[in-house]
């Protein structure tokens, strides 16, 4: 049966399928992909039945149904050994980072984009787009100065950490966000969005 990947890509889906072509490419492991919008009564059905919140990404691993983007990333690094911390401190980190990038970028980098473009139901708005962009200088900040003699999250090597942080700023690059106030960010960012998986999850 293998992995499964239920979620259309231009979704959150996203990361998970970059995680899945890193595996891919390293070790082997195939996985198959259910891009549905899940949009038709019948398909949001079916959705519920794996997500009770009715979002995607979800995943049906072997008959291990998870869903939540950076908790099925962490979870696939982990059962595979691949990207994953090495040691418990690394492995808080790594938890540290994916709900930080959730709670403190990821949402307001999206308000950032709807405002900016104009797009999802919300109308083109400048203004509002710079105000949202005045919430993100603190969280940029703080990264900024984490990166700071260290060339990935925990360490000298990519991990899932740098790959669910890194899945949040694509919205930043989509929206041509600044980022040269904040030069450490942005080369991390190079870094982890120029890797082989992410331009054949692209594809």
């Amino acid at each position: 049966m293998g992995l499964k990947i239920f979620g259309f890509a231009q979704s959150r889906t996203f990361r998970t399928l970059w995680m899945a072509e890193e595996l891919r490419l390293a070790k082997g492991i195939e996985y198959s992909h259910d891009g549905r919008v899940f949009s038709n009564q019948e398909d949001k059905e079916f959705l519920m039945t794996m997500n009770p919140m009715g979002k995607v990404p979800v995943i049906d691993d072997e008959g291990f149904v998870l869903f939540e983007s950076m908790a099925i990333n962490l979870y696939l690094a982990k059962k595979h050994d691949f990207l994953a911390p090495r040691t418990l401190e690394q492995e808080a980190r790594a938890l540290q980072w994916s709900f930080w990038a959730m709670t403190a970028v990821d949402s307001q980098l999206l308000d950032y984009l709807k405002f900016k473009l104009g797009i999802m139901g919300v109308q083109k708005n400048e203004l509002q787009a710079v105000k949202v962009l005045e919430t993100l200088a603190r969280p940029f900040s703080a990264l900024n100065s984490v990166l700071t003699g260290t060339t990935y999250l925990l360490g000298d090597e990519f991990s899932v950490a740098d790959l669910n942080v890194a899945s949040v700023f694509m919205w930043a690059r989509m929206g041509q966000v600044p980022m040269s106030q904040y030069p450490q960010v942005e080369s991390w960012v190079s870094s982890c969005l120029g890797r082989e998986a992410l331009s054949f999850a692209r594809t």
